[in-house]
């Protein structure tokens, strides 16, 4: 017997296909009239400028593989509806190729969120916003870009930038809702929330990602007790870094049989290399998390540490919950 998503389950898996959609769009790999666009739909990018009209952002997306080939890959995925308002955002790490010349290829990251609105039953997205904030390889490849990113960050003369996590984030636009009932859902969302805050420096959303007694140890830093102590630190230590982006997915959970705690491992995706020759996801390094339901509802982290060392997902790292190597 088939089981049928229902209603917020039913919406938040139609804003990922949303995701996908766009992913799919910006690859080139969407020929024809943009259904999962809004007609009226507006597009602010610090790549592609304003636009507003489906095709023409389809159009701007699919320009990005001009000269060769755009591949656009995802992780960091949230999505969420309030009625008939849903949002999402999600990390893209791209890579553009010549395809006359082999060699040359720009591998870029951008932070993505969109809104979306349903109408008649669909969802169509209203309004997509993408930052990119950092790219590696030939910059011949985006020189149509409006405002390549640099490593040197925000500069005079500069426009504002096209996002501000605490006016545009999906939990800026959004009340924060229940979590999805699915335990990998929730802890997935937990982390997209908490890697969304820490790139974004936006404090306020950081602070509802930890309890109020997490611990662990945080690299490069060391070891902390007490959400003061920890954000305190992160806040000092955080700086503009336009080329951090914590690409990553959910590898392993397990839920405590308190039915209030759940152990997870995080496993960190290097965009310059995210698979095996064999083709299987390849990570970086890991975190290994503890998470705790609290009282209104909402997951969040209670314990942390980060190990690095490569995996992949024949090999993915035991529980370790507890001990702290910072």
């Amino acid at each position: 017997m088939t089981h049928e998503l229902q209603g917020p389950e039913q919406d938040r898996a139609a804003l990922l296909a949303l995701i996908d959609r766009l992913a799919a769009a910006w690859s080139g790999d969407s020929p024809g009239a943009p259904s999962w666009l809004d007609p009226e739909a507006r597009l602010d990018s610090n790549l592609h400028g304003q636009l507003g009209g489906a095709q023409d952002i389809q159009n701007a997306l699919a320009a990005d593989g001009r000269q060769g080939a755009c591949t656009i890959r995802t992780s960091n995925r949230y999505a969420a509806a309030h009625g008939d308002e849903g949002v999402a955002s999600f990390y893209a790490y791209g890579l553009l190729q010549n395809r006359s010349d082999a060699q040359q290829a720009l591998l870029f990251g951008a932070t993505v969120v969109l809104r979306a609105t349903r109408t008649e039953g669909d969802w169509q997205v209203s309004h997509v916003r993408i930052s990119s904030s950092w790219m590696r390889g030939s910059d011949r490849l985006a020189v149509h870009w409006l405002l390549p990113p640099s490593d040197a960050g925000w500069q005079v003369g500069d426009p504002p930038p096209v996002l501000v996590s605490e006016l545009h984030s999906p939990w800026a636009l959004q009340p924060i809702g229940t979590p999805p009932s699915d335990l990998f859902d929730a802890i997935s969302e937990l982390y997209s929330r908490y890697s969304f805050a820490i790139d974004q420096g936006d404090i306020t959303l950081l602070i509802g990602s930890y309890t109020d007694d997490v611990a662990g140890g945080f690299a490069p830093m060391g070891q902390y007790e007490g959400r003061h102590a920890v954000i305190g630190q992160l806040r000092s230590f955080r700086r503009h870094w336009p080329w951090m982006q914590h690409f990553a997915e959910l590898v392993r959970v397990e839920a405590d049989p308190d039915g209030r705690h759940a152990n997870a491992i995080v496993g960190r995706i290097v965009p310059e290399q995210p698979m095996t020759p064999e083709g299987k996801p390849l990570y970086g390094a890991h975190y290994q998390l503890r998470a705790r339901r609290e009282e209104d509802g909402q997951w969040r982290f209670c314990w942390t540490d980060y190990r690095p060392g490569w995996f992949d997902t024949d090999s993915i790292p035991e529980f370790d919950i507890g001990h702290s190597t910072a």
